[in-house]
């Protein structure tokens, strides 16, 4: 029923967005009553937050069956693929809802601020089984994974009023900047440099 109600909630978010998303909204697409909403969910921002972290593990298990991909430099490029996939998918749509709700909803900001560091953590544990021992243990890893993350945030908002083709070259590039940050120590690319242009 938890996951009924959460199912729910992300099809709400995804197709009506936040403001949409009242409780009697995901009673009736769960087809429950108030009453059994409120046993698991005592309060809409509950619910949201609850929402969140069903985004991050449905995410993951998504993403997960990219994980048997070799190894070496095509496993890179693949990884940089799959991270990109993630904030194209509805379950993304659904979290930007979120997000962007809190910036004037209080009580969702502090539900979603005390969850955060959870969050993250379940986030990075994912990209460093996306990435895969060798690049994660890299000394820049952190570096390539942070600037990749904040990279696609910006671009998945640009997306609403950008054409397919622009992401598709912003892919290709930061594949290379992955390929550079995460190279082997001691084995600069200097050829890089022109390919990192802004469109």
């Amino acid at each position: 029923m938890r996951a009924r109600l959460l199912d729910a909630t992300v099809e709400s978010l995804v197709e009506v967005g936040h403001a949409q998303t009242t409780t009697v909204e995901v009673q009736r697409r769960a087809g429950v009553s108030r009453g059994t909403l409120l046993h698991y969910f005592p309060s809409r921002a509950e619910l949201l937050f609850a929402a969140v972290e069903h985004l991050v593990v449905s995410q993951r298990q998504h993403l997960y069956l990219r994980l048997g991909l070799a190894g070496g430099p095509e496993r890179l490029g693949a990884a940089v693929e799959a991270l990109w996939e993630s904030f194209q998918s509805p379950l993304a749509t659904a979290n930007d809802e979120l997000w962007s709700a809190a910036r004037t909803d209080p009580e969702l900001r502090r539900v979603l601020m005390r969850g955060d560091r959870a969050i993250n953590r379940e986030v990075r544990e994912f990209c460093a089984n996306l990435f895969g021992p060798v690049y994660s243990s890299h000394p820049n890893y952190e570096l390539a994974l942070s600037t990749l993350l904040d990279a696609m945030h910006g671009a998945r908002r640009a997306h609403v009023v950008r054409s397919s083709s622009v992401n598709q070259r912003r892919l290709a590039s930061w594949k290379r900047l992955a390929q550079l940050l995460l190279a082997p120590v001691g084995e600069p690319d200097p050829a890089c440099r022109e390919e990192f242009r802004h469109d």
